[in-house]
C-alpha cells in the first residue's frame, strides 16, 4: 500500500497546482540532499526567474525603505532549506523522503501583506480558513525506482479562504505563474547534470 503524502494533510485540495517528476539514476538519499540544498541564487537561468517571480515584492520593499520601515533580511541563498528563514513553515519531513513547507499570506500584495494573527503554524496550518489569504505548500518528494534509482517529484499546491483571495490569486497567478512553472525544469535539469556528470551546479544552463 502507498504511503499517503505528508503534503496531502495539508493541502488535500487547491485552487492551482504544479508538479514536475524526473527519474534519476542515483540512490534517492543523494538525491533529496542535492536538492535541498541546491541553491537557486547560483543558476544563471534560475537567478532571472527568481527576480522576475520578486519584482513586486523588491518594489514594494522599497517604497517600505523610503517611510523608514524595517524590511526584513533573507539569506543570500536560495536552498529549500533556506525557507524557512525567509518566512516558510516547516509543516512535516521524512528525512531523506519528504520536505514540506507551507506559508500563508497575500501574494497578490508583492512581499505578501500583514501576516494572520495569530500566526499560523505546522498544526493550524490545514484547518486554516481566515477569509482574505492563500495557503500555498511546497513539497519536495524521493520515491526509489528501479535499482539504484528513484523518482523526484517537486510540486506546489495554492489554496485560497474565500472568493476574493481566489479573484486576487488568480490575476497574480497569470502574472507570475509562467516564471514559477519554469523554475522547476531549470532546478532539476541542474541537479541532474550535478549527480549524473559530477558538473558544477552553477555551470550555464
Amino acid at each position: 500500500m502507498t504511503e499517503p503524502l505528508l503534503l496531502d494533510r495539508f493541502v488535500p485540495t487547491w485552487d492551482h497546482e504544479i508538479s514536475v517528476s524526473r527519474v534519476f539514476r542515483a540512490p534517492p538519499g543523494e538525491v533529496f540532499d542535492a536538492i535541498t540544498t541546491l541553491d537557486l541564487f547560483r543558476l544563471p537561468v534560475a537567478r532571472v526567474l527568481l527576480e522576475a517571480r520578486g519584482l513586486p515584492g523588491r518594489l514594494a520593499d522599497a517604497a517600505a525603505r523610503r517611510h523608514g520601515e524595517a524590511v526584513v533580511k533573507e539569506p543570500p541563498t536560495f536552498r529549500v532549506r533556506d525557507l524557512s528563514a525567509r518566512g516558510w513553515i516547516l509543516l512535516g519531513e521524512r528525512p531523506g523522503t519528504e520536505l514540506v513547507y507551507g506559508m500563508v499570506g497575500r501574494p497578490w500584495k508583492g512581499t505578501g501583506g500583514a501576516p494572520p494573527e495569530p500566526p499560523v503554524t505546522a498544526e493550524t496550518f490545514a484547518a486554516f480558513a481566515e477569509p482574505g489569504f492563500a495557503k500555498i505548500a511546497e513539497s519536495t518528494v524521493v520515491t526509489p525506482y528501479g535499482v539504484g534509482g528513484c523518482v523526484l517529484t517537486l510540486e506546489s499546491r495554492v489554496v485560497t479562504t474565500d472568493e476574493d483571495s481566489r479573484r486576487r490569486f488568480g490575476r497574480y497567478w497569470r502574472a507570475a505563474g509562467p516564471f514559477i512553472r519554469l523554475m522547476r525544469p531549470t532546478a532539476m535539469r541542474a541537479l541532474e547534470r550535478q549527480v549524473h556528470r559530477g558538473a558544477p551546479a552553477d555551470e550555464q544552463l
